[in-house]
């Protein structure tokens, strides 16, 4: 009987020593970041709009289909309604005050990472950052590719999950990023107001589409357009973190051990790992790309979740 252990990547925990390494890569990388992102100070004031579906026709079946608008004065003072088929959120946020109003108890974690890639591409800038210095670089057809390993531990073994910052060395422009809790791919970029915005962003497995029908000067807000309002809204406020695997594990429920299927090919043994999204009530919601030592077993251990 096969013998394998899981273990869950949900934090960046360490980074794997370069095979090599770019002059100032992470110099390089932040102003290319930076150049594209719409939610930092000085961005001219925004309404965006954009609509999310499967990339492929055989995903249409996978319900991942979704609305994000966004009104945006500052970093401090902004708005945003995203809506699928099984969740609908609308936050204000005014200064210090943040208001929601949620209908369903779980953000979709696929629907999550695409809203916030339209506008900001790598949301944990400063970390990835750490991690570019001590990438392998490679060019790759035309594009440079900065990798390097997000690892996982049940506290006994380690496994690593990759981790990309790719940038197209023609435009300067981010091609695609992407580790735990973040990642999409970019394309058909327009200029706003010198920000150099992507209006297609792809995320996710099952693949989904996100592509900008409105980016426009948010121009005179509406009164009360950023107004929390007094009552009504849902308290704890819905939020979404990363949490280190091994305090995780400390939380997990008792459960019977796993009885894996029997292989015919490749190693007996081995460590699997993967990203899943556990929603409040402690139920895993989503489960990501699995990385393991012998790929018969990843549909056995998706289905078991």
């Amino acid at each position: 009987m096969p013998k394998y252990r899981i273990i869950f990547a949900l934090a960046v925990l360490s980074g794997l020593s370069s095979l090599c390494f770019a002059k100032d890569g992470a110099g390089r990388v932040k102003k290319i970041v930076e150049r594209s992102t719409l939610n930092q100070p000085g961005t001219k004031p925004f309404h965006l709009t954009a609509v999310i579906a499967p990339s492929r026709e055989s995903d249409r079946g996978s319900n991942r289909t979704g609305e994000v608008e966004i009104w945006w004065a500052s970093p401090t003072r902004w708005r945003r309604e995203v809506r699928s088929p099984e969740f609908h959120q609308l936050v204000v946020v005014n200064g210090a005050q943040e208001w929601q109003k949620n209908e369903g108890d779980y953000f979709p974690e696929w629907l999550r990472e695409t809203a916030a890639a339209l506008v900001e591409p790598v949301p944990y800038l400063d970390q990835a950052l750490k991690m570019v210095n001590l990438a392998d670089v490679k060019t790759i057809f035309g594009n440079t590719y900065y990798a390097w390993m997000s690892m996982s531990t049940d506290g006994n073994v380690e496994k690593g999950m990759g981790a990309t910052i790719a940038v197209t060395d023609k435009t300067g422009l981010l091609f695609y990023g992407g580790d735990l809790g973040w990642g999409a791919l970019f394309k058909d970029y327009k200029n706003f107001h010198g920000r150099i915005v992507a209006m297609t962003v792809t995320h996710g497995t099952p693949e989904v589409t996100a592509r900008v029908t409105t980016l426009e000067e948010l121009g005179d807000a509406p009164a009360g357009l950023f107004d929390a309002a007094a009552s009504g809204g849902d308290l704890p406020l819905l939020q979404t973190v990363i949490v280190e695997e091994k305090v995780l594990r400390k939380s997990l429920l008792p459960m019977d051990p796993f009885v894996w299927p029997p292989l015919k090919d490749g190693p007996q043994e081995g460590v699997m790992t993967t990203e899943i999204a556990v929603d409040r009530a402690g139920r895993v919601r989503e489960i990501g790309t699995i990385v393991t030592d012998n790929n018969a077993m990843s549909e056995a251990a998706r289905e078991d979740y």
